[in-house]
């Protein structure tokens, strides 16, 4: 049941253009209260997509992982329960992971029923300035068991959400903190050297935060009471303020029987939405939000803001609409896992799972808008993508004790693309040599690229793009010749490998005959339509290179985990003397 738990959901914030990279920096809150007595578990789990990619994780400058990854290969590397940030104010249990090509980095926490993810962002993703809601622990524990407003804090350090800052920068970073209270604003500034952070309650306020440099700042809770009883460590990586948006999508939640929107703002919010008429509320204010089972809702705002959906033991951040996004990864363990998709109604039939075309038909619109939304059950690592438009993907599954948990998936790729998701897209060069058509299409190979094969029309104009830096007299080699057999023109792509022709965009007058031209060349001149000529194999020209694109869909995923514990002596966990580590 443990690992069943484990290796669930991308869970948590994937929201930014690219939720992958070669940087990324967190920590591990603490998990659930202290008398649990069950084990704990942190861990970070590490998908490559490349071959050969090295990863690197350090815990306060001390090197713990390193290790080299294969495409499609995750890595799960597991750290003690003493590398929780238990402590407030500064503490030096940062954690960072670097690699040589693009990865993404998996959060997770379990402490017995308590499960938690996070997708972690990149640092090219965080910001500067983060305006932190105050979630009303009390508010919402009182109107889950219908009692007023009157609970009393039994316990001081468990009753607030808390705060980690954490320096992302190479750099001493100076940190403006402004609560603002029923009492009125109190600033306070907090000096970070590099990638340490600071964790400290939020104490009933909404807080404004200014940084010089950028950072990561986290909001959770260890242990959020939840009903029957039990209680849930919730966490939420907050949005840098650039990422606000005006409208947003909420995706419906399965087993999510009480819930609350909370908007954040630095003034008064004016909101629209099927359940919420043209109201004004107040930033941090608790919404009721209910019937979200049933449907996805639109939620509109008169200004930029933050939305999350809270439910006990359960915080979700919404994407804001201009936040979509063409592919996206998910990545779940259980066979109840599910994926939310949100896509233009006169667009809904396009969307496609891996390689296949998405056939389900029970698509429901989202009321006053132009958007519909399916629910899809999923396990095991997917990549969702869209063709020609942008689209939204929520991931879920429930805990043991059947609250839901989930996130915004995995941003792969921003800008559709109608062959999958672009992890490198397609590049051309040329060179200022001469050479015939097999010295061109040998000197393509040695620098790993081949010589250009436009195709189809939408490869011609990928072509051309490249072409219109380049303009001038004078026809660059491609890679399509005849056969000296048949006669037949193809296509050469690598050494061996030849294609049949479907598509051409010959010059008037040619192809010539057999005799004169086995080779073809394209013309540079953008009078002439970027058009093509057939020229004798021996004639000496430039050869136009180019590198396919890699795509995310073409990748496939391990279904097995490959492990790795990090044990390291530790003498006392909240002793100063006991860092760094060996």
């Amino acid at each position: 049941m443990l690992f069943h738990l484990i290796f669930m959901s991308l869970v948590c914030s994937g929201l930014s253009v690219e939720s992958y990279g070669r940087d990324f920096i967190t920590a591990f809150p603490e998990n659930t209260a202290s008398y649990n007595p069950q084990e704990s578990y942190n861990m970070l789990q590490i998908t490559a997509f490349y071959n050969d990619t090295l990863v690197k994780i350090t815990i306060n400058y001390t090197k713990v992982f390193y290790d080299k990854l294969r495409s499609g290969q995750t890595k799960i590397v597991h750290f003690p329960k003493y590398n929780e940030e238990f402590q407030f104010t500064n503490f030096p249990l940062f954690v960072r992971v670097n690699s040589t090509q693009k990865i993404v980095v998996l959060w997770l926490s379990q402490h017995g029923n308590s499960v938690q993810s996070n997708v972690v962002q990149p640092v090219t993703n965080l910001g500067k300035w983060y305006s932190i809601p105050f979630i009303n622990y009390n508010q919402m524990m009182a109107s889950l068991y219908n009692m007023a407003d009157q609970l009393a804090p039994d316990n001081w350090r468990y009753n607030s959400f808390r705060l980690i800052i954490i320096n992302a920068e190479n750099s001493v970073n100076l940190i403006t903190v402004q609560s603002i209270s029923p009492d009125g604003p109190k600033a306070f500034n907090i000096t970070l050297m590099p990638y340490k952070l600071y964790q400290f309650q939020t104490n009933g306020s909404e807080i404004q935060l200014d940084s010089f440099g950028r950072v990561a700042v986290l909001l959770t809770h260890p242990c959020v009471e939840t009903t029957g009883c039990d209680c849930n460590m919730v966490l939420s990586h907050i949005l840098p303020r650039n990422l606000w948006g005006d409208t947003f999508l909420v995706p419906s939640v399965k087993n999510l029987n009480t819930a609350w929107l909370q908007v954040t703002n630095t003034t008064k919010v004016g909101l629209t939405g099927v359940n919420i008429k043209t109201q004004q509320f107040n930033s941090s204010e608790l919404i009721p939000f209910p019937e979200l089972k049933n449907a996805s809702q639109l939620i509109s705002s008169r200004n930029k803001v933050s939305i999350r959906l809270i439910s006990p033991g359960f915080v979700l951040e919404l994407i804001p609409e201009t936040m979509y996004a063409a592919c996206y990864l998910v990545q779940m363990n259980s066979t109840e896992g599910e994926a939310v998709i949100i896509a233009e109604t006169a667009h809904k039939n396009n969307v496609y799972i891996d390689g296949k075309l998405l056939q389900f038909t029970n698509w429901k619109p989202i009321p006053f808008s132009n958007y519909s939304s399916i629910s899809v059950s999923l396990s095991g690592t997917h990549v969702i993508w869209h063709p020609t438009s942008r689209i939204g993907v929520y991931m879920f599954e429930t805990m043991e004790g059947g609250i839901p948990y989930g996130s915004p998936a995995v941003i792969l790729n921003d800008d559709p693309d109608r062959d999958g998701c672009v992890a490198d897209s397609t590049n051309y060069k040329t060179t200022t040599d001469v050479m015939t058509w097999p010295e061109s299409h040998h000197y393509c190979l040695n620098i790993s690229y081949q010589l250009s094969t436009p195709s189809s029309e939408m490869a011609q104009k990928e072509m051309t793009n490249f072409l219109q830096n380049n303009i001038g007299p004078g026809y660059l080699w491609i890679g399509l010749r005849r056969s000296l057999f048949t006669s037949e023109w193809y296509w050469l792509k690598g050494n061996d490998t030849e294609y049949s022709v479907s598509f051409t965009k010959w010059a008037n007058g040619h192809p010539d005959i057999p005799q004169k031209a086995l080779c073809a060349a394209v013309s540079k001149d953008s009078n002439k339509e970027f058009s093509w000529k057939s020229v004798s194999c021996c004639s000496k020209l430039r050869p136009i290179c180019y590198k396919q694109g890699k795509y995310f869909s073409d990748i496939t995923f391990n279904t097995l985990y490959d492990h790795f514990r990090i044990t390291y002596p530790m003498v006392c966990p909240c002793c100063p003397n006991s860092w760094p580590f060996i």
